[in-house]
Order: C-alpha cells, then sequence, then structure tokens
C-alpha cells in the first residue's frame, strides 16, 4: 500500500509516459474492468439516446478493428435477419425496463454500414423505435460510407427525418485509400458527400491521421480538401493500432510502415492550425464546427451523463449507474432473443466516486465542463485549491477556466483525453 507521501508526490506530477494521443477513450472505467453475467439495475428518470449498430460492411478496411461481417449490397438475407431480430430486441428492452413513455432524445445509427439498410429495413426499425420508445427527436445521425451513397441512396435516405450525415472519408488522397482496402476515390467522396449537402442535412467528414503512406503533403492535401467542401463538421481521428486488424498483422511482418506518433502529433498540429484559419472551432477535442455551430448532440450528451441504450451486436449501453454490452456473437444475439433473454454479454455497476471519474473524463472529451453545473450535479468544486491536479494541468497550459468554464486549451485538444484522465485519477487517488 502506499504511503500518503507518494499518493501527494503522484498527483502533483503530470504522468509524461502518457503524454501521448494514443488510445481513444469510449468508457470509463475502461471495459476490460466490466464483468460477464451482468444484470443491470437502470433508472428512467430523464432523456434518453438511442444507438443502432448496423454491423455489416462491403469491404473491410484493413485498420478496422471493430465486429462487422462483410456483406455483398445484393445478399439481402442476412440484413433481413437481422433487422427482424433488431427490431424484437427493441421491444424486449422497451418492455423490460418501463420505458414505453420515456422520450428518446437523439438517434444514431452507427457502423458497420447503415448506409446499406434498404428503405424497408430503415422504415421498419423506425416504426418499431416509435412504437415501443417515446421518440421526440431533436437530431438523428446516421454513418455513411461514400461508396454506398448514390443518388439513388440519397434519394431513398431523404424521405426518413435525418438530420446529420458523418461520412468515414478517411482521406482524399487515392493512393492512401487503395492501401487501406478500401475502393473509394477522392472524385467518388466529394460527389457523395455534395449529394449529401444539397438535400440540407448537416455534413461530417471523418479523417484518419497515420495511415500507411501518409506524408504531410498527403495529409495537408485532406485536410485542405475537407475545409475546401465547406461542410458542416470535420472530425480528425488519430488511427489506432489494434490486434484484430489487418494493420496489426503486417507491422508484426515488417510488411508496412505506419507513420510515427511524432510524425502523426506533427500532422494534426497541420490540422488544427488550418481548421482554426478556417474558423472550425472545437465541439470536441477530436470534432471541429464551422463557426463553432452544429455541436453533434448525441456524442456530446453522451458525454456529459445523459442515458445512451445501444441495440444490436456488439452495441454498449451507458446509463446513469451502469455499462452494458450486448455479446458481439451474431448467433448468439440470435439465440438469446429467441430464449426471450436481452443479449447482454457483460456490464459493470459504478458507485459514486467511478461515476464522477467517468464525468470527468468524459466530459473533457467535449472540450469543456460546466463547473457549476458539475457541482450541481456531484457536490463537488472540481475548481477547488484541493485539486493540486487541475492547478497543475492549469499552470502546464493544458485547461483554462473562464467565467466558471473549465476548457482545453489549444495544447488539451491536441492530447485529447490526457487531461480528462490526469483529473480523474486523481479524485479516485485523492478525493480532492
Amino acid at each position: 500500500m502506499q504511503s500518503k507521501p507518494q499518493q501527494e508526490e503522484q498527483q502533483t506530477h503530470l504522468p509524461q509516459d502518457e503524454l501521448h494521443r494514443r488510445g481513444f477513450v469510449t468508457n470509463y472505467p475502461s471495459s476490460r474492468y466490466w464483468k460477464s453475467s451482468f444484470s443491470p439495475t437502470v433508472a428512467a428518470n430523464n432523456r434518453l439516446h438511442l444507438y443502432i449498430h448496423i454491423p455489416y460492411c462491403i469491404q473491410r478496411c484493413a485498420y478496422c478493428f471493430f465486429k462487422i461481417t462483410e456483406l455483398a449490397d445484393s445478399d439481402q438475407e442476412q440484413m433481413d435477419q437481422y433487422v427482424d431480430y433488431l427490431c424484437r430486441e427493441i421491444a424486449m428492452v422497451s418492455q423490460a425496463y418501463g420505458w414505453q413513455q420515456r422520450p428518446v432524445d437523439t438517434l444514431y445509427f452507427g457502423g458497420g454500414t447503415p448506409s446499406l439498410l434498404k428503405p424497408h429495413h430503415l422504415e421498419k426499425i423506425l416504426e418499431q423505435l416509435n412504437k415501443h420508445f417515446n421518440m421526440s427527436l431533436s437530431e438523428f445521425v446516421f454513418e455513411v460510407e461514400p461508396i454506398t451513397y448514390n443518388k439513388s441512396k440519397a434519394k431513398q435516405l431523404s424521405q426518413f427525418g435525418i438530420t446529420r450525415m458523418s461520412f468515414g472519408i478517411q482521406s482524399f488522397v487515392d493512393e492512401i485509400v487503395s492501401k487501406t482496402g478500401r475502393k473509394d476515390t477522392e472524385k467518388m467522396n466529394v460527389d457523395a458527400i455534395g449529394r449529401a449537402l444539397d438535400t440540407g442535412v448537416t455534413v461530417n467528414i471523418d479523417l484518419l491521421s497515420g495511415l500507411e503512406g501518409e506524408t504531410m503533403e498527403t495529409w495537408q492535401h485532406s485536410v485542405e480538401r475537407a475545409i475546401s467542401l465547406d461542410v458542416h463538421a470535420i472530425t480528425v481521428y488519430k488511427m489506432e493500432l489494434y490486434k484484430n486488424s489487418k494493420y496489426f498483422s503486417a507491422v508484426r511482418k515488417n510488411t508496412i510502415v505506419l507513420p510515427s506518433d511524432n510524425e502523426e502529433i506533427a500532422f494534426m498540429r497541420m490540422a488544427m492550425g488550418a481548421l482554426k484559419k478556417a474558423n472550425y472551432q472545437p465541439s470536441t477535442y477530436f470534432t471541429f464546427t464551422k463557426n463553432g455551430d452544429y455541436p453533434q448532440g448525441h456524442i456530446i450528451k453522451r458525454w456529459r451523463g445523459e442515458d445512451t441504450y445501444g441495440f444490436g451486436v456488439s452495441a454498449f449501453s451507458s446509463l446513469e449507474r451502469a455499462y452494458i454490452q450486448n455479446t458481439a456473437n451474431t448467433q448468439t444475439y440470435l439465440d438469446k432473443i429467441d430464449q426471450g433473454e436481452l443479449p447482454i454479454d457483460r456490464g459493470m455497476h459504478l458507485n459514486s466516486k467511478e461515476v464522477i471519474a467517468r464525468d470527468i473524463v468524459l466530459g473533457m472529451k467535449t472540450s469543456q465542463i460546466d463547473l457549476n453545473v458539475f457541482e450541481h450535479k456531484h457536490g463537488i468544486a472540481l475548481a477547488s485549491p484541493s485539486n493540486e491536479m487541475l492547478h497543475l494541468l492549469i499552470e502546464k497550459g493544458f485547461l483554462i477556466i473562464e467565467n466558471n468554464i473549465l476548457k482545453l486549451t489549444e495544447q488539451g485538444v491536441m492530447y485529447g483525453d490526457f487531461s480528462g484522465k490526469s483529473l480523474a485519477r486523481a479524485w479516485l487517488d485523492t478525493g480532492y
């Protein structure tokens, strides 16, 4: 057990060995602490956000680590079955938790490739949601792979009330895209984005820094091309290397070389400079929106502690005091629903201290925390004099406080989850 002086020494020194951009946090505590045979206890005292997972793609990207199934556009039998079971899960969850009247504020279709859904699939899912939930949406987000978004698909999707589309472009350089195993081209991507803008929806472009073959010149081209399209939001992710990706195997065999951490940081600095010059401002630490408008409500509200429930294979839910994840095995998913069971594989109950730590880490992902709101919710003065880690992060230029709002600086944005994780660990260690 550590002595008190050792604890105090830790909380007043930044963990410099963790000052990098690796490790994108999606949940806190990490899912490695979640347990199987998990039975959640849920509340229903606030608005809800829903996520629908579509685990099918027509091509697997070399960097992809998600649970997906490659599916030809003409092969609809699997998709038909999956949508049927997805609709059954929607009814089961609503009934199990008594959520029939609970207001749903945002809806997000992710994957995978949701744009592989046919209109009758999407119509069936939306009808089931309206039947079993109080759908009063302020936002409907839909992920799109450009290769699937032709003129016909654009016309089909325009009838469903989608308010925001997110395009997984990753790069506008054909050679870089080809190395990932994708068939997209710059022209195809630009045309697809133009179609979406013509429908009047809010459009986001995802770029992925650190891909095979990326140089400063190719990266600058992608960033400048994204800005030139005048979309509403541009998201810059760091490419993460995971064991279940083709990239990981290729790196182990020394058949490819990926940009180093230092090179990727240089890419991010370039992107941040160009986005700032074009008046794209950080909405989260990785999504920049035109003139600071068009925030992505679904993810921001989840990260500020509002309940999100996920449907489908491998989907996870973030609730008031619990995490839940569905099984990642498609056959197990189908079997559990046939047996009248929710397809839950694992989860975690959070104690009060862990809830506060979660709200710190995920709250900082939105680039700012309202200190008044935080104190009202948790009874904790985050900026108290005893929070030595906070004041050290301010001193070192990662954070600032303006009008009682705790904000990431440009350096804080650059290093992603570093500030949030540092603050949360100090809270768990000392309670401030």
